[in-house]
């Protein structure tokens, strides 16, 4: 066993994958996290935990971070954990804002149902005022947020595009990554379905690793 960093630690499991063998759990203290291996499972005689036990356990420092390296008392959640729900997007209008007024689809504005262009002066045409330019907004894009540390599997590498694809274990959207975003994590190439951490930044939608490493 590893030499033991702290004892009688409480934390609660994050999530644990059966099919990878591991997981990590949240320190109570908020200190950050813990690698748990199955491995550890096993020596306890505890089944694969569900997210939200909590643990009673001892902590050493491995190569990527601390790590659970024994379990002294396992606690299931009171109520097992409800599926996470997804943001559903509101319908789009159909209907143009005139519609919605009452006011018949390609007429314009402020004119009444019935009445045609009025002349200017008496004159026979029906010349229009040209309309001033639209002050264009610039369209200010969001600050990225912070970096998060998260773990995932590569779903894909390009070796032509030299881009590729991390699916979190988690749940959320794929994350990029680049050849020069190996590069600056030490690595040259990394293969479809291995295991790695990353370091990723952008939003939720559109999130871009700027670190990866294999585990």
């Amino acid at each position: 066993m590893k030499n033991v960093t702290a004892t009688n630690v409480t934390a609660t499991v994050k999530w644990f994958k059966p099919e990878k063998g591991f997981g990590f759990v949240r320190l109570a203290d908020g200190s950050g996290e813990a690698f748990l291996h199955a491995s550890v499972l096993a020596a306890a005689s505890l089944p694969n935990p569900v997210e939200g036990t909590t643990v009673v356990c001892d902590l050493a420092q491995g190569a990527k971070g601390p790590q659970v390296v024994a379990i002294h008392s396992a606690t299931p959640p009171e109520t097992p954990p409800a599926p996470r729900a997804r943001n559903q997007r509101p319908p789009r209008a159909t209907a143009s804002a005139s519609q919605s007024m009452g006011q018949p689809m390609g007429q314009p504005a402020g004119q009444a149902a019935g009445q045609g262009p009025q002349p200017e002066d008496g004159g026979e045409g029906f010349a229009r005022p040209p309309k001033p330019p639209r002050e264009r907004r610039e369209r200010q894009s969001e600050p990225a947020g912070p970096a998060t540390m998260a773990y995932g599997t590569v779903r894909w590498y390009n070796l032509d595009s030299q881009s590729g694809l991390i699916e979190p274990w988690e749940d959320g959207a794929t994350v990029y990554f680049d050849r020069a975003t190996l590069r600056q994590s030490g690595l040259d190439i990394v293969a479809d379905g291995e295991d790695v951490r990353y370091l990723a930044v952008g939003s939720e939608d559109a999130p871009v690793a700027q670190r990866v490493e294999l585990i």
